[in-house]
């Protein structure tokens, strides 16, 4: 699939038949993220308001839903979502049904026993087609993933998050924790985690940003905080398809979405996530081994594939009397070098026990420095270069939190 022409919202199968669902969903899997829903009016007008996908695809073997036909519910949906373009699938050897689908909005008609290629072929074509909305509502999304897992980019997604929260207006940065295992970032923020990954997920189709914002936890920068905890013994388990499905909802409601990703190390997740990312920072250490991890998961396929994401690479835990350099793993790895975080263990671990991030309790280092340089670099237009933007807290403020951080 030609990925300049991707969009960072799923498409939507409307049909009832689950087996005949699962095997069109599959058909794109790897090739478009895409959402089976059943032909319910209220549910499906509710889905394409808050998913505004580029497609709608509609299996006209469903005849009748509640008081609707299949055709009336194509029809009030192409009046309601005239952007949405949308697809039938039905039989062409019956003109009938072909021609009611084109009067009730159908762009294009595609026979149900179509080949897999000819499913793809039409989604591609379709979506060469649509009429984009993302200028007015697609936030930037910046995932960070290292080789191995703990390489010091959960550290760089929550400074950066709370440097960019500090210098947008309250409630336009979302830090979205996507690592398989627990990270700890709610440790780094002092935040107490109620609502997660799971629960938006399961609540998806009546998800909203007003309500999102009651539940979820918010850090005194203005940085929102969701995160996939490590699941129980009676959690289902999370799809890539749901986490894209999930993704490009939260694009809608917050201007700028940091990610913390391990899960992009997982071939399975990679096909899904990479396409709804503007930004992807590989974030390695100077450590030859490291560097071959990290090769190894990002090769020129993945690099290839992806030409839509913007790739780049930051050096973490930098250490100048290390001789493999920073310009080396670039020129290695084939990634532009955007930047050099120092090493920072005492600041860090100071951030991580008083639950303030160094870019606000020690807005004059040389981690912070590097961390504001990275967010000039990712975002120039923000206007913020450091610790000017806003007071940052005082060392009285920093003592005060970690002493009431310390247990009794």
């Amino acid at each position: 699939m030609n990925r300049a022409i991707a969009h960072h919202y799923p498409l939507i199968f409307v049909s009832f038949d689950d087996a005949y669902a699962a095997r069109f969903m599959r058909e794109l899997e790897g090739i478009y993220p895409a959402i089976h829903m059943s032909p319910l009016m209220r549910t499906l007008q509710s889905s394409m308001e808050s998913l505004q996908p580029p497609i709608a695809i509609f299996d006209l073997q469903t005849i009748k839903t509640e008081e609707h036909s299949i055709f009336e519910i194509m029809e009030k949906i192409h009046i309601q979502f005239p952007t949405i373009r949308k697809i039938a699938l039905g039989y062409q050897t019956v003109p009938a049904q072909v021609i009611s689908a084109m009067k009730a909005g159908a762009c294009d008609f595609l026979d149900r026993e179509a080949s897999p290629q000819e499913i793809k072929d039409a989604v591609v074509r379709q979506l060469q087609q649509a009429r984009s909305t993302q200028g007015q509502r697609q936030g930037h999304v910046i995932a960070l993933v290292s080789g191995r897992e703990n390489d010091g980019e959960n550290q760089i997604a929550v400074n950066l998050g709370a440097h960019l929260a500090r210098a947008k207006e309250s409630g336009e940065v979302l830090l979205l924790d996507l690592n398989l295992d627990s990270s700890g970032m709610e440790i780094d923020l002092d935040l107490e985690v109620t609502y997660s990954v799971r629960d938006a997920i399961k609540e998806l189709l009546r998800l909203d940003k007003a309500n999102l914002m009651e539940v979820l936890p918010q850090h005194e920068s203005g940085l929102f905080l969701l995160s996939l905890p490590t699941a129980k013994e009676h959690d289902d388990e999370v799809s890539p398809q749901e986490l894209a499905t999930l993704l490009s909802t939260l694009r809608s409601f917050f201007s700028i979405i940091i990610i913390s990703a391990g899960c992009l190390r997982s071939k399975y997740c990679q096909p899904f996530l990479m396409p709804l990312c503007d930004q992807i920072l590989l974030v390695v250490s100077q450590l030859i081994g490291t560097v071959k991890i990290a090769r190894e998961i990002f090769h020129d396929d993945i690099l290839r594939d992806n030409r839509a994401t913007s790739f780049g690479l930051v050096i973490t835990r930098y250490d100048a009397d290390i001789t493999l350099t920073p310009d080396q793993i670039s020129a290695r790895l084939g990634l532009p070098l955007l930047g050099v975080i120092p090493r920072a263990w005492a600041a860090l671990a100071n951030g991580h026990n008083s639950g303030v991030p160094p870019v606000l309790s020690a807005p004059r280092s040389p981690y912070s420095r590097a961390i504001y340089a990275l967010g000039t670099k990712l975002l120039p237009d923000l206007g913020v270069d450091g610790p000017n933007a806003k007071s940052p807290l005082s060392g009285i403020t920093r003592l005060v939190t970690g002493l009431r951080r310390i247990p009794v």
